[in-house]
């Protein structure tokens, strides 16, 4: 009797454990169904977030009353695991990462082109001139995998340079240790995006740039710019909060417009919010840069070719795969 008392005792016990744990599970599906109060953005620190700095000093205000936070991250890889987790509605993203994101089912669209090529080759080699004559040399590329580094490898391949035979690219420096090691004449070549670069020249107004990549790339691909970064808008903010969406991109290319139109304003906002450069640098990389918000029908071609030159080199980088048709959305007009 004592056995059979305890037995129920225990099936009970165990059957209100069961439904606790039910009603728990069913409880945290219920709280993720809901639309979200908060549409969040994040910018990586430096050239994204330079772009972005109205955001983050006058938020948009959304409708429906939703709020609205905006932050900066230090890495790509730290912003994509925000994304994957749902932390993010809308983050700038490198190109192939965006790509790679959505081949892996992650589901993200591309609304906007928000930086094109800042790419520059940097040297205090007074002697050189062009890029053949780059065989035999080391040339640090900030960004192993990146942008910069398959836009430099396709570049030298299309001047008759086989990067794996007739130089070497080292990725041992990060971007601010590569450009101050360039200006203090540690290394002597470089591939530095913006704002890395005007920091280098800054630094020392003897580099010089002796050959231009944009023409360069156009030379290999066909193409007078290539992207670097992107705005990508997860599909659930998409289909709850479009309206709100298409405000904040709306005030992402404010943002731009008015980043471009008074750098020395913008400078002090991005040291203000912590963006990872003075103010000083911020303002003068910021006429070297290419801010653009072009949207994602229109810059496809261009994402395309670049990508295809990730695909051709590293198919690994985008995914193994070109984005389907439908990363390709159409948000305005705003």
């Amino acid at each position: 009797m004592y056995w059979s008392i305890v037995s129920r005792r225990g099936y009970m016990n165990q059957k209100k454990f069961v439904l606790g744990a039910i009603l728990a599970v069913a409880l945290i599906a219920s709280f993720f169904a809901q639309p979200k109060k908060v549409l969040r953005l994040g910018a990586l620190k430096g050239p994204s977030g330079i772009a972005l700095i109205h955001l983050f000093e006058a938020p948009p205000q959304l409708p429906g009353g939703l709020a609205f936070e905006a932050e900066a991250v230090g890495s790509a890889d730290v912003m994509a695991a925000k994304i994957i987790s749902g932390e993010y509605d809308l983050a700038v993203l490198p190109v192939n990462m965006a790509a790679k994101l959505r081949s892996a089912g992650i589901p993200i669209l591309l609304a906007a082109v928000v930086g094109n090529g800042m790419v520059s080759f940097l040297t205090t080699d007074d002697n050189l001139d062009s890029i053949a004559e780059l065989k035999g040399a080391e040339i640090f590329v900030a960004g192993q995998g990146a942008t910069p580094d398959y836009l430099f490898r396709k570049v030298l391949i299309s001047s008759g340079l086989d990067p794996s035979k007739d130089l070497r690219l080292s990725y041992a420096l990060p971007y601010p240790e590569t450009a101050t090691a360039l200006a203090a004449g540690k290394i002597r070549y470089a591939v530095l995006p913006e704002p890395f670069s005007t920091l280098a020249l800054l630094a020392n107004p003897s580099i010089k740039r002796p050959f231009d990549l944009s023409a360069l790339w156009k030379t290999a691909t066909g193409y007078d710019g290539y992207p670097m970064t992107i705005i990508a808008v997860s599909e659930r903010a998409t289909t709850e909060q479009l309206d709100a969406v298409k405000v904040v991109l709306a005030a992402v290319r404010a943002s731009i417009t008015a980043v471009k139109a008074e750098p020395s304003a913008a400078g002090v906002l991005v040291e203000k919010h912590n963006m990872g450069l003075k103010a000083a640098i911020a303002m003068k990389s910021i006429p070297k840069s290419e801010y653009v918000f072009i949207e994602s029908a229109a810059a496809r071609p261009a994402i395309e070719a670049l990508l295809s030159v990730f695909m051709e080199m590293s198919p690994q980088s985008v995914g193994g795969k070109l984005p389907d048709d439908k990363f390709y959305a159409r948000f305005g007009p705003f």
